[in-house]
């Protein structure tokens, strides 16, 4: 029975090990393609290459199996901190990866039939595509505003520290067991140039996971509203590193 239970174990870690590498692998080829082709001039005529350093700041919540609204937990717990590193190709089209370390919390408020609650703390992996909808204009503007929307893949870690009173037909996760999921991260966002340096902006940001652990425990099927989902909004400083003009090669027909 011992050695049946090992061999489950084993076969979940290496499937849960397989979709990691997978989504890693799937998310870095094509930017290890596309900064290739900039690096090359193949992408566009002509256009700035920009690098920015990325810091944002701000609160997310967990949309989880509680009962009570997320928004009814201290901010303090509900936040979500993020570096990252942003390539912008052209005036439209741009990438970003960045870790984050989130953390969100829930309860089930009056609730006298469980009287659960959790805090959770994740690290998050992810890179994104983005596209900016309102380009600022084409002159080298000192202030300019642009309106973009992002959607990417990554990875999560997150360690559920459950509250509870143990139910027939409901699953726990182990305190500090790390749980680990596929993420797709999405959202819109605003951004202003302050100078030709430095930008600030703001951020409506979902990320939609497969797992249903993030608070801790999966209530059975009837109870259960979904896998967890994480949302949030957030403050985001730019710090533009350079610059460059990249001419696409020309083909000369014979």
């Amino acid at each position: 029975m011992c050695s049946f239970q090992n061999e489950s174990i084993g076969q979940f870690l290496f499937m849960e090990n397989r979709n990691i590498l997978f989504t890693t692998l799937l998310v870095c080829l094509p930017l290890f393609s596309l900064t290739a082709q900039d690096s090359n001039g193949l992408i566009g005529k002509q256009h700035k290459s920009t690098k920015l350093i990325i810091l944002s700041l701000g609160p997310e919540y967990c949309f989880a199996d509680t009962k009570e609204s997320p928004f009814e937990q201290s901010f303090l717990k509900n936040k979500d901190i993020s570096l990252g590193y942003q390539v912008n190709l052209s005036r439209r089209f741009g990438y970003r990866a960045s870790a984050s370390y989130t953390t969100f919390s829930g309860s089930d408020g009056a609730s006298k039939s469980r009287s659960y609650s959790f805090y959770s703390t994740t690290w998050q992996m992810a890179t994104v595509a983005q596209y900016t909808i309102s380009a600022p204009p084409k002159t080298d503007s000192p202030i300019s505003s642009s309106i973009y929307f992002f959607i990417g893949a990554g990875i999560l870690s997150c360690r559920p520290d459950l509250n509870y009173y143990s139910k027939k037909d409901y699953k726990y996760k182990a305190k500090g067991d790390p749980n680990f999921s596929v993420i797709i991260p999405a959202g819109f966002g605003y951004q202003r140039n302050l100078s030709k340096t430095l930008s600030i902006g703001m951020e409506l940001n979902v990320r939609w996971n497969f797992s249903d652990y993030l608070d801790g425990f999966k209530p059975p099927v009837s109870q259960s509203k979904s896998p967890d989902i994480i949302q949030g909004f957030s403050i985001v400083l730019g710090y533009k590193l350079h610059s460059k003009e990249v001419e696409a090669k020309k083909e000369e027909v014979q």
